[in-house]
């Protein structure tokens, strides 16, 4: 045997050897992260992540393959994509989602219990968390905010999660509870929801994710598309209040470029939080209090559900809650809560959190 075929045997054996047996990490669907679309109409993907190129465990071809019919298709040599057919739903046209962001800090766990009591109330279609999900840079922090979420999928409510700024703090336990896919997109009854990840705001967007998501929206047919990050869209602008805390305002990276595919490819609504405050602008950065239907893309940034509440715009009203969204005959129908105490429309309010059982008032 030669020197180099000698030296590539014992690369495939210390290969094996690191691999073996074969394993494979779940990249999605996990908790936060559904089965994405798949490259085939009418399938969704699968990935796994394995620890040898090309090898599939038994147990997830039996699981994946060969009960639900999905083929794989591999990506790169460790990383399979299994394209699995996409499972029939009964929402028809009317869907209803909750968007939450900005969650509990420690010492605030009864407002994430009142929340979970609201939702098994209201049964939405699914539930987005819009970054900043742990205050507490900790493992046990980060397993229990998970264990919030898996208790609503126990319930048959989906969650979708996309980081925040506060995840950058504690990065290696949001990846090990939450996985790898900071961005992905996923199709629920009559929308696609998109989740990217902005980062601090100031780093992201990328060139490649615009790319990334500009082919998600192409293939979205006559999907409602609905896009969550947690940084907000645009500043506030003259009607500003201070820059959310000091904690980098808006989204700065190819803004631009961001608002034009959403025009372009009519995303009927943009999600974030960040500010600690509810807002809505239109595709040229109006803050819109004036009126909730307008034409266009609706730029919308949710209150926070636990930690400290701001006042951003000169909008007035503060408090802690989520907004929930409704779509009806392939469109957004709703997004803001009922009428104020005048009788008027509130045109950008969220949801307040009802009052936890057992408190006079919200914790500080």
């Amino acid at each position: 045997m030669t020197r180099w075929m000698l030296s590539y045997a014992l690369a495939l054996l210390s290969l094996v050897g690191v691999g073996w047996p074969p394993r494979a990490r779940v990249d999605a669907p996990r908790t936060g992260i559904p089965a994405e679309p798949g490259a085939t109409p009418g399938s969704v993907r699968y990935r796994a992540t394995t620890s040898l190129p090309w090898v599939l465990p038994g147990a997830f071809r039996k699981a994946w393959v060969e009960e639900q019919g999905g083929q794989v298709r591999w990506a790169s040599p460790n990383r399979a994509d299994v394209e699995v057919p996409a499972p029939r739903t009964g929402h028809g046209s009317r869907f209803r989602i909750v968007q939450v962001a900005d969650l509990i800090i420690p010492g605030r766990e009864a407002l994430m219990e009142q929340f979970l009591l609201e939702m098994e109330r209201l049964r939405p279609d699914a539930v987005l968390v819009t970054g900043d999900i742990a205050y507490a840079e900790s493992r046990a922090w980060y397993d229990a905010m998970l264990g919030y979420f898996r208790r609503l999928e126990l319930q048959g409510i989906p969650v979708l999660a996309a980081p925040g700024n506060h995840e950058r703090k504690a990065w290696p336990e949001y990846l090990r509870a939450f996985g790898p896919l900071g961005d992905h997109c996923a199709d629920l009854g009559p929308l696609r929801v998109i989740s990217l990840d902005s980062a601090h705001g100031r780093d992201r967007l990328t060139p490649s994710q615009l790319g990334w998501l500009r082919d998600c929206l192409e293939r979205a047919g006559d999907k409602v598309t609905v896009i969550q990050l947690h940084h907000p869209v645009f500043p506030a602008g003259p009607a500003q209040h201070g820059e959310a805390g000091g904690s980098g305002g808006s989204l700065q990276g190819f803004q631009k470029a961001f608002v034009d595919l959403c025009v372009q490819h009519r995303v009927a609504a943009v999600l974030s939080g960040h500010w600690h405050a509810d807002a809505v602008f239109d595709a040229q950065g109006r803050l819109r209090d004036d009126t909730a239907d307008f034409p266009g893309p609706k730029f919308i940034v949710t209150t926070a559900l636990g930690n400290e509440l701001r006042r951003v715009t000169r909008w007035p009203e503060v408090h802690y809650g989520y907004r929930v969204l409704e779509f009806e005959g392939g469109r957004l129908a709703r997004y803001t809560h009922g009428d104020g105490p005048d009788g008027k429309p509130r045109p950008i309010a969220s949801t307040p959190l009802g009052l936890p059982p057992g408190l006079k008032e919200f914790p500080r």
